[in-house]
């Protein structure tokens, strides 16, 4: 067995030996707890001081107020914004009627009434501009109060809210069943009622729902760590596997193997010097096969003849430079003469031309 000492948990310790608090994530062995009891009772006092995110058992507390706090006031703020998006849902089912099919004169009066009182309390919002809420100061100095009491069709609201609210709670429990509907499947026994008594125990499945998620993140979390720890364990055992393997080849096999290559590699150097010389000799060989006492006389003379022809050559451009030189020193008219030879002379050529295919044609 392995010498080296067990960890042990600080829940475990707490539970066997009471040494440490369960809150800090502190790991020790049990050797280790007996041997620092200061230590263990520095780590009693900071786990009633402090939580096992290393928090103050104060803040932690005013922390958990501060989100109920949060929670009750996202909750009221939800419940508004749900009852405003289904009395948009009401306007825009209005809407899409009255494309159809025409509405009778009470629909239409309770859509337009319920339409401009939303637009009223809509208002309200915008009073408030800047971002202190204790400030007092408000939009043109207005109230909610005030756009209240100027609302026209404030008389109407009893009225109309004799007929919106049926129609609300109609709408909020058909969209409540279809809320159930996505954790339980109806069947043909389920009422209304019992759709509607499981639809108050959404909250608690949808919280389910989450921490089973987290749960299952939390997992995957866990086994792509763990999976990445052991490909770094494994990567590094096949590296030095290879290292032992690399190291075994350049002792037992590559040492000879090495004087093998050198004995075989200059074994063919003095091959490749020998046939370099081979190939040298038959150069050689060909070179006075093919010069020989007649081809050389016979190429010097060819070369005497080359070297006259150049010389005539230079000597005929020599002349040409001369006359080039004579030609150019006469003007800018001469230039002028030498154009119009040149097209007196195409003129008579073309003349001559045209005679000739006259007579032919003649």
């Amino acid at each position: 067995m392995s010498s080296t000492p067990r960890k042990l948990s600080v829940q475990f310790l707490t539970q066997n030996t009471d040494k440490l608090p369960p809150r800090l994530p502190v790991t020790l062995s049990a050797k280790e707890a007996e041997e620092n009891p200061q230590f263990v009772s520095l780590l009693q006092q900071l786990g009633q001081l402090l939580t096992s995110d290393a928090v103050s058992v104060e803040v932690h507390k005013d922390l958990q107020q501060a989100e109920e706090t949060l929670r009750q006031e996202k909750q009221g703020w939800l419940q508004s914004h749900i009852l405003h998006r289904e009395l948009q849902e009401v306007i825009l089912d209005y809407d899409l009627r009255s494309r159809d099919t025409s509405l009778s004169t009470a629909d239409k009066e309770f859509k337009d009434i319920l339409e401009q009182c939303l637009n009223y309390a809509e208002a309200g919002d915008y009073l408030s501009f800047t971002p202190d809420p204790s400030s007092k100061v408000s939009l043109l100095g207005l109230t909610p109060g005030d756009i209240h009491e100027n609302n026209p069709y404030k008389k109407y609201i009893p009225s109309m809210q004799q007929k919106l609210i049926p129609e609300l709670e109609d709408r909020m429990r058909r969209r409540c069943e279809n809320f159930v509907s996505i954790f339980h499947t109806p069947t043909l026994t389920d009422s209304s009622s019992l759709a509607l008594a499981k639809a108050s125990q959404l909250p608690g499945m949808v919280e389910r729902s989450l921490r089973v998620l987290e749960e299952e993140k939390q997992q995957l979390k866990d086994t792509r760590e763990r999976r990445e720890k052991q490909f770094w364990v494994y990567f590094q055992t096949l590296l030095d596997s290879l290292g032992m393997l690399e190291q075994n080849v350049k002792e037992y096999r590559l040492g000879k193997q090495s004087r093998n290559n050198n004995i075989t590699a200059e074994s063919h150097a003095a091959r490749c010097d020998a046939m370099c010389l081979k190939i040298r000799y038959v150069e050689m060989q060909i070179l006075c096969d093919t010069y020989t006492a007649e081809t050389v006389a016979a190429l010097k003379k060819i070369k005497q003849e080359i070297k006259g022809a150049s010389e005539r050559k230079e000597k005929d451009r020599d002349r040409v430079n001369l006359a080039l030189r004579a030609y150019t020193s006469v003007g800018y008219g001469f230039d002028e003469l030498a154009e119009e030879y040149g097209r007196l002379k195409q003129e008579l050529e073309n003349k001559e031309f045209a005679l000739k295919q006259i007579a032919l044609t003649s």
